[in-house]
């Protein structure tokens, strides 16, 4: 069983966007057909717009099913994700970081 191609042909841009590395972050999505994304993936849109500002949320399942709409590989929307979360995950350690070294300096 696979996509139709009438389908992978209505995303070939944005399937080039992720495969050129034009695609940085998930949110960049919000503009591209995302009510006919979320649609064909069957989520949504509401839920789907939402998870795009915090991608590291979408499941395995949506991820691969993104993906084969799109006609893309999905460790693409993986990479990008996780490149998401560490900078997510960096600001929150230096906040940390800051906060800790503020309580040094009152002792």
């Amino acid at each position: 069983m696979t996509i139709p191609e009438k389908v992978h042909n209505e995303f070939i841009l944005l399937k080039a966007a992720f495969e050129n590395g034009s695609i940085t972050k998930m949110s960049q999505l919000e503009k591209q057909m995302p009510t006919r994304i979320a649609a064909l993936i069957g989520m949504n849109q509401g839920r789907y717009g939402s998870k795009l500002f915090s991608p590291w949320e979408f499941s395995t399942s949506e991820i691969i099913r993104i993906a084969l709409v799109i006609n893309i590989e999905p460790g693409l929307i993986t990479n990008i994700i996780k490149l998401e979360l560490v900078q997510k995950e960096t600001e929150r350690i230096l906040k940390n970081i800051e906060k800790e070294d503020k309580k040094k300096k009152q002792k």
